[in-house]
């Protein structure tokens, strides 16, 4: 009985393993391609909190990239900017404690009114995909019905830690003043993101409001 367990164990667990070498080379090959950004985080008010978080940025979305995703969102709505967004190339990948991580297909940085950074970055998948355990709305909150995952960060002018929200809470919208999708009314959304850092890389692209930088 013991046996015949381990045999139908086995292509389940083989796969499981694939897919953890898989994921292991993908973040090795991230890491030494050389990244735009790597931010750092922690999750808070999800079910697997204080869960790391990662992200690596290979680069931005070019100018026509963006134009593409927001304005499927803003012309057509959720389900085209799924399927026009599930097409964007690969421009990084965000890691959780999950065995696999998650390509990033969108990625934006502008600055707040207030000279602040705002970072933007949208996966074609919900966080939690891999494991739906750890990315739950914590307690009694509601969780948006999303079948992809828009991340806004928000950093101060001298780039120290900041803090980010997602479309796990928030309403996901396109932002017309500076043409990017965003997460509507960012102050009232709930931190899903504490303690995000990013350092600034040398000789890095100053920001500038409505451009992405370092392309």
């Amino acid at each position: 009985m013991k046996s015949n367990r381990l045999l139908r164990r086995g292509p389940a667990l083989a796969f499981l393993l694939a897919g953890m070498l898989a994921a292991s080379i993908v973040h090795m090959h991230a890491q030494t391609k050389g990244t735009v950004e790597n931010i750092t985080a922690t999750a808070v008010n999800v079910t697997g909190a204080p869960d790391p978080l990662k992200i690596d940025l290979l680069r931005w979305s070019t100018d026509a990239e963006r134009e593409q995703v927001f304005q499927a969102l803003s012309e057509k709505g959720e389900k085209e900017f799924l399927s026009v967004l599930s097409k964007q190339p690969t421009l990084g990948y965000i890691w959780t404690s999950e065995s696999a991580g998650y390509s990033v297909r969108y990625a934006y940085q502008t600055t707040t009114p207030d000279g602040g950074e705002r970072v933007i970055v949208a996966t074609d998948k919900p966080l939690g995909s891999w494991n739906p355990q750890i990315w739950k709305a914590a307690g009694t909150a509601t969780a948006s019905p999303y079948e992809f995952t828009v991340i806004e960060l928000r950093f101060n002018r001298r780039r120290g830690t900041g803090e980010g929200k997602s479309s796990l809470f928030a309403k996901v919208t396109a932002d017309k003043a500076t043409k990017t999708i965003a997460l509507e009314n960012y102050a009232a959304a709930k931190v899903v993101l504490k303690d995000v850092k990013a350092p600034q890389k040398t000789g890095a692209v100053p920001v500038r409001t409505g451009k992405p930088t370092g392309r």
